[in-house]
């Protein structure tokens, strides 16, 4: 039998290169907004977009990839450029056809780093979210939604258990089997149906182990993440003695 044909797939890097408005017009295709310029893996291919989207990357801020679908939408954390009142703006970027569309603001403070975002496509439908769990004891929870062609965003009050007595420490967004989850490497994962009339947030607690290697508070991730890989969400990690580690993987049936 002849095997099934296989997704191409690529490596998007995670900060987007920015160019001056004049090259991006001279350099883009006819129209676009923005460029992605493809590299068979294992090189990284690389979102360009021009200042008019973003300023440059510095040593404090710079334009980072929160998201993006199999369907060639990237949802973009973008530095305002200088001088406009906000510091950081969503943008929705096409890679297919090169359109750019500028997320309105909503009132609540966002993360430079988009570790709480998450970006879904169903049929025709893309929806951005941004998961805000409270780490006041309460389990409560807010959840933006960004629905694409509805222009605002829209609030809902969620509860999750168990509570958490502290900050939520995001190592990232997974959209997988119809619900996007939200990752934190010492308590589990949030799970909600971001398209649902009134979503459910799930937790799913992570395996753990007796022999972890230790792990600094700044660098939760060195030994441990959640990814989807062979159709399925799994959790590696690598523990034992740092001298002979194991690494054990995990998959969520």
């Amino acid at each position: 039998m002849t095997p099934p044909l296989q997704e191409q797939w690529f490596i998007l890097a995670g900060i987007a290169n920015v160019v001056k408005d004049k090259k991006a017009k001279r350099t883009f295709p006819p129209g676009a907004d923005v460029s992605v310029a493809y590299a068979e893996p294992p090189r990284a291919s690389v979102l360009t977009v021009p200042y008019r989207v973003s300023s440059p990357s510095s040593l404090c801020s710079y334009p980072y990839v929160a998201a993006a679908d199999s369907s060639g939408l990237i949802l973009l954390c973008a530095t305002e450029p200088e001088g406009t009142n906000s510091w950081v703006t969503y943008h929705l970027c096409d890679a297919r056809t090169g359109e750019d569309t500028c997320l309105h603001e909503h009132n609540r403070t966002v993360g430079i780093h988009g570790n709480k975002l998450g970006l879904m496509v169903r049929g025709g439908s893309c929806v951005v979210t941004e998961l805000q769990p409270a780490g006041d004891g309460t389990g409560g929870a807010l959840l933006l939604s960004y629905t694409v062609g509805q222009y605002r965003w829209v609030e809902k009050e969620l509860a999750y258990l168990p509570p958490l007595h502290r900050e939520w420490r995001g190592e990232g967004v997974i959209s997988h089997g119809g619900m996007l989850s939200w990752v934190d490497l010492s308590y589990g994962l949030l799970s909600c149906d971001p398209f649902a009339d009134t979503p459910e947030l799930l937790h799913v607690p992570l395996p753990s182990v007796g022999d972890q290697l230790p792990v600094l508070s700044a660098n939760g991730g060195a030994h441990r993440c959640v990814r989807v890989s062979g159709g399925m969400l799994r959790f590696v990690q690598i523990h034992g003695s740092p001298d002979a580690p194991v690494v054990s993987t995990w998959a969520l049936v």
